[in-house]
């Protein structure tokens, strides 16, 4: 930004290059917007917004200064001394901005860039750049202005007003986005319950097929016993397969010890094996999971959702899951979920876009943000109507 204010001193020559330092400028801010926050255009666009903001307040509070230390007004007739105000102001204000930006706005933004709000946000900072140059740099500008402290507050108040907007609105999109990664938690434990209830209701339909069963042993010890007596090798296998038929249910084995994550893979195995769906599952993992339960099913849960709905979709190809679960070196777990896709897919730098909604889709950004606060990684991708999802969680350093 020092740069730009080179040409308000009075030297002509300085003039004669005022449209080509601004554009220097323009460039520098650009390249230095897309350096910090690599996402979208218009995550870009509000940060390239918020800085021209913050270039008005620089712009000022020199003015200001320069007015009250030698009376001299209006922003058509720099001086050498405004420019140097504003290297100044520039050196003491960007520790401030460089502590804004790194632990305000771009933490925000690297969560939250796929949420919606973000085609709109960028109408703030364009709507404090017009009222700025429409109310306050007209006043400012005024030859015929008599300074008194009072003037003082206005900007102030503007500066401070403006910031603390800034403040607000990311503050209030965090808090979204938590939100609706809170409300994934709270579905999938209120899909645990109903597998609960399910559970418990299928345990008292095995115990009422277990009475009868064993009231029936008598009839059938008796049948197989006269196919015995009359050496009817046939009618005995005939009887004792059909046996088995009816003792036979749709009851899934258990695919590990950690009930929680054995709850979320028996639920979606039914669901693919009523609808049709080739579902095979691997799972290696102890009782006591080296990651937190919740992180680990609401994972899951959002990987195995979005992969039953592709392939409820498909109508031509072979539809498949594959689920591999294990322990990665000592305490990593390592989760893959591959399944066959046929539909449009939207894919915008390394990232997958939902059909059902603007920007990514809930529950794989979700699946992001859960693989980095664990230190880990979650890699999507896409090939020959096939999408694999790889997920790598760190255990807590807590339970190290």
């Amino acid at each position: 930004m020092f740069i730009t204010r080179i040409y308000f001193t009075p030297d002509s020559s300085f003039y004669n290059i005022r449209g080509g330092l601004t554009f220097i400028f323009l460039l520098f801010v650009i390249a230095a917007a897309l350096f910090c926050i690599r996402d979208n255009y218009f995550t870009n666009l509000f940060v390239l917004c918020f800085l021209t903001n913050y270039n008005d307040y620089i712009q000022l509070l020199a003015k200001i200064f320069n007015i009250v230390w030698k009376n001299r007004i209006g922003f058509f007739n720099p001086s050498a001394d405004y420019a140097i105000t504003i290297v100044l102001l520039e050196l003491a204000a960007f520790p401030f901005l460089f502590w804004f930006m790194q632990k305000i706005i771009k933490p925000v933004i690297e969560q939250t860039s796929a949420m919606r709000a973000w085609r709109y946000l960028w109408i703030i900072p364009i709507s404090f750049y017009c009222i700025f140059r429409i109310g306050l740099f007209p006043t400012f500008s005024d030859a015929c202005l008599v300074w008194h402290n009072s003037l003082f507050l206005l900007p102030v108040a503007w500066i401070i007003g403006t910031i603390m907007t800034y403040y607000i609105v990311m503050r209030t999109l965090l808090e979204s986005f938590t939100n609706s990664r809170l409300q994934s938690q709270l579905s999938v434990m209120d899909l645990q319950i109903e597998l609960q209830k399910e559970q418990y209701e299928q345990l008292q339909k095995n115990i009422e097929s277990t009475r009868a069963a064993r009231h029936d042993l008598r009839h059938n010890l008796l049948a197989l016993k006269g196919y015995a007596d009359q050496r009817d090798t046939d009618g005995l296998l005939r009887y004792i397969n059909h046996y088995l038929k009816i003792l036979d249910t749709d009851e899934v084995t258990s695919f590990c010890e950690n009930y929680a994550v054995d709850t979320i893979l028996r639920h979606y195995y039914l669901l693919a094996h009523k609808s049709g769906i080739e579902a095979g599952i691997t799972v290696n993992l102890p009782k006591e999971l080296p990651v937190t339960e919740m992180d680990t099913c609401v994972v899951l849960g959002n990987l195995l959702e979005n992969a039953l709905e592709a392939c409820l979709l498909q109508t031509r190809l072979h539809r498949f899951i594959h689920v591999s679960i294990g322990i990665a070196g000592k305490r990593m777990v390592a989760i893959n979920v591959k399944n066959s896709y046929e539909n449009e897919i939207r894919q915008e730098k390394g990232k997958f876009y939902s059909t059902k909604r603007a920007g990514e889709g809930i529950g794989l950004t979700s699946v992001r943000h859960i693989a980095e606060k664990h230190q880990g990684f979650a890699h999507f991708d896409y090939a020959d109507h096939i999408f694999k999802v790889s997920v790598l969680l760190m255990p807590d350093s807590k339970s190290k």
